[in-house]
């Protein structure tokens, strides 16, 4: 008779336990995972980390031509403010510049551009290799 009531007891002690389970489980937890609103920018403009320029940079600007998705025009500054270096070669002749970048059988790899110096002058380095 006693084996019976301590089954009846442990049968009643794990229904109970079982109930709460089902019942924590059946509790909605919040989502740990952010939504978009919480991790939108405020702005519409997502603004990485950008260096400050330092004197150790060769160039200020390195423009890879594969990637390049926007109208690229290095003829539009004034006259006389240029020089072009076309495969380390120096020259301010810009319709000979010309004539070399229509050239279809060349491949521009990279174009840099420096920022001007104290007297307006700058120098745009291209390189490019013949197919």
């Amino acid at each position: 008779m006693l084996g019976y009531h301590w089954t009846a007891l442990c049968l009643a002690m794990l229904t109970l336990a079982s109930r709460y389970t089902s019942y924590a489980q059946a509790k909605k937890q919040e989502n740990s995972f952010p939504t978009y609103q919480q991790i939108k920018p405020k702005d519409s403009e997502i603004i990485d980390q950008v260096s400050p320029p330092s004197p150790s940079t060769i160039y200020s600007r390195i423009i890879n031509t594969s990637s390049a998705r926007f109208p690229l025009n290095l003829f539009d500054y004034p006259d006389g403010t240029v020089t072009y270096y076309l495969n380390d070669q120096p020259t301010t002749d810009v319709k000979y510049v010309k004539e070399v970048l229509k050239n279809k059988s060349i491949s521009v790899e990279t174009i840099s551009i420096d920022r001007p110096t104290e007297d307006g002058k700058r120098i745009i380095r291209i390189r490019y290799e013949a197919l």
